[in-house]
């Protein structure tokens, strides 16, 4: 199975799911995750600045009120990005408008009529986290000084925010190339068929 089809083929059955609409836990633990993450890749892309941009160790670490209104207003942005870019791989491999939505512990993006194979579901998995950092990297060493630790702020958030995408992929590893993911937004489950079960 090559292509994202809307019909699930004669003989796959379902072999797994995450729901983090049901399963409050795993939804808690991942923002639990995602915020130690973010702090130790805010720590780490923040040292690796002042090593590469000599000129931030001059930099004054007050964060005023006007700055702490960037931060607010780059992690709306940032959630937005994630999400679209999300949407941008599902659009990719459908041709169809992704859904999308914003719930209590997470946002997502989702082609709940789709069954699409795992190898491209891969792409719409780490796409935003990729393409975000990478950009972000390249603004860090190329961008003027002043907006150095905003974009570590945005590369962190992004990273720590990325768990759950990074669940789904280490999911997707388990599962045979021939498999199928169906993604709602709230609930991605796993089809596969009996005669590759446990052979990835």
């Amino acid at each position: 199975m090559n292509t994202s089809t809307k019909t699930l083929p004669e003989g796959y059955t379902q072999s797994g799911e995450i729901d983090l609409k049901k399963n409050k836990r795993l939804a808690i633990t991942l923002n639990i995750g995602a915020f130690f993450v973010a702090v130790l890749s805010f720590y780490l892309l923040s040292s690796f600045s002042v090593l590469v941009r000599p000129g931030l160790m001059n930099t004054s670490g007050t964060i005023t009120a006007s700055a702490l209104a960037v931060l607010v207003g780059l992690v709306v942005m940032l959630l937005t990005i994630h999400e679209l870019i999300h949407g941008f791989f599902f659009w990719v491999f459908t041709r169809s408008r992704p859904v999308f939505a914003i719930r209590l512990f997470y946002a997502y993006a989702g082609a709940p009529a789709w069954y699409i194979p795992t190898r491209q579901y891969a792409f719409v998995t780490v796409g935003p986290l990729v393409i975000i950092d990478a950009v972000g990297l390249l603004l860090m060493l190329l961008g003027p000084e002043s907006w150095v630790l905003f974009i570590a702020f945005v590369v962190a958030f992004n990273t720590g925010g990325s768990m759950g995408d990074l669940l789904v992929l280490t999911r997707l590893f388990k599962l045979s190339p021939t498999s199928l993911v169906n993604d709602t937004g709230d609930v991605i489950t796993f089809y596969e068929h009996p005669s590759t079960i446990g052979h990835p």
